[in-house]
């Protein structure tokens, strides 16, 4: 065993994982796998071809990431009191499966974050708010903080939905304490590099991104309350702002924005769900505040994340659970429609010039172009594999479609 996780390792630095970095729905989280062409523009009546299934990947709702050779997703132990990450070859056998954390103990127990791999590291945060970085080759825990503990954090309904960011040297959370809403920690260690005072708000299950504009970087991370901007460098807190919030007599469940925001031209949109309707904010030139430009209260852009796509930006939406797309510069609704057939909304993701759709109420995968004046699917079937709400997104790597649903992990053919 010992010789072979040698070899793995030999592996692994030979083909340069040093410099890879690999993220949840891509780069920034954009939805966008740029990288893959030649794909099927329509699927058999019956369905892709299913290439393997396994079913020891743990209940879990994260997401499978495909790097140099290997697959690694997370999903509960079998008696569902803590979170582990397995790590596959591509053919489905597992390479090695190791605890990270502890579970959410309440509604949605499943997990829901998914690894980033940074080099020969992966990182994951674990529904209880554990950041842990992990050494690729075997999974043995390198080092770990419990910034639930550390900060005193106040969760949400569903636990901590964290996706780490890396920039730099450092690796970026959303803390959601008492007194700090955002910290950085070296990459290598898991010192505290440097704390953001917050706002003593609750979590939010916003996914933290980067934004460059006229030579400035920016954090963009958000609170159960608040959006804010960070200074990358120091932790400072830039501006702040809290218009994006309606009335509370209005919509009482403020807590379910998990869409990384979209940045357009000096531009950034922020979406938080059931109804609540989405923001628009110019930044000013230097990133040192925003103003608010439009708002659109039917296309409340849910947890199946958004895409830009030629100053356009399509998802599914909360309330009524339908597909929209809507004008990035003018706020306008271009499309808002159901997907035929009793199917709810879901993740999004793109790849070739074509939308993948997954249905979180019956586990439908659809197939749809890229139109930006109606919901125009081209081909969909149904995932027979697996159980319960199907609330993962899926993703592609060299013409592979990967899904979880429940404790499987379904490998799909999409290549032409």
């Amino acid at each position: 065993m010992k010789r072979f996780f040698l070899i793995l390792l030999l592996t692994l630095s030979a083909i340069g994982v040093q410099a890879q970095l690999v993220t949840f729905r891509g780069v920034n989280h954009c939805g966008i796998f740029t990288n893959e062409k030649d794909l099927l523009k329509e699927w058999p009546a019956e369905g892709l071809q299913k290439l393997w299934v396994v079913n020891d990947a743990g209940k879990g709702n994260s997401s499978a990431l495909v790097s140099d050779g290997f697959i690694y997703t997370a999903g509960l132990t079998e008696d569902e009191k803590e979170e582990q990450l397995t790590c596959f070859k591509l053919d489905g056998s597992v390479v090695w499966q190791v605890k990270y954390g502890h579970a959410w103990t309440k509604s949605y127990q499943e997990t829901r974050s998914s690894p980033i791999i940074d080099g020969d590291r992966l990182y994951m945060v674990s529904n209880m708010g554990e950041l842990v970085c992990l050494n690729r080759a075997d999974g043995k825990i390198l080092w770990s903080v419990d910034y639930w503990k550390k900060y005193q954090l106040t969760p949400n309904d569903q636990g901590i939905c964290e996706h780490p960011l890396i920039d730099g040297n450092k690796i970026i959370v959303t803390t959601c304490g008492k007194d700090v809403c955002m910290a950085a920690f070296d990459k290598m260690t898991g010192d505290v590099i440097w704390e953001t005072k917050g706002f003593g708000d609750n979590a939010m299950y916003l996914i933290s991104r980067i934004v460059e504009w006229n030579g400035h970087r920016q954090v963009i991370g958000g609170t159960e309350l608040h959006i804010f901007g960070v200074d990358p460098e120091t932790g400072k807190m830039v501006w702040n702002d809290d218009q994006w919030i309606p009335q509370l007599e209005e919509k009482p469940w403020l807590n379910a924005m998990i869409n990384s925001p979209i940045f357009y031209n000096g531009k950034l949109l922020v979406s938080l769900g059931d109804g609540h309707g989405c923001t628009m904010y110019q930044m000013a030139d230097d990133l040192s505040s925003v103003k608010v430009l439009w708002k659109n209260q039917e296309a409340d852009f849910y947890i199946g994340g958004m895409i830009e796509m030629d100053g356009v930006v399509y998802g599914s939406t909360g309330d009524k659970q339908r597909w929209a797309a809507v004008d990035l510069e003018t706020g306008k609704t271009l499309y808002i429609e159901s997907w035929p057939g009793g199917k709810g909304r879901g993740a999004l993701i793109a790849a070739d010039g074509m939308f993948y759709m997954f249905d979180e109420r019956r586990g439908n995968l659809g197939l749809a172009r890229i139109n930006p004046q109606k919901l125009d699917i081209v081909s969909e079937f149904r995932i027979t594999d697996g159980s319960g709400a199907c609330f993962s997104h899926p993703s592609i790597y060299d013409g592979v479609l990967y899904v979880r649903h429940g404790t499987a992990l379904i490998a799909y053919n999409v290549k032409k």
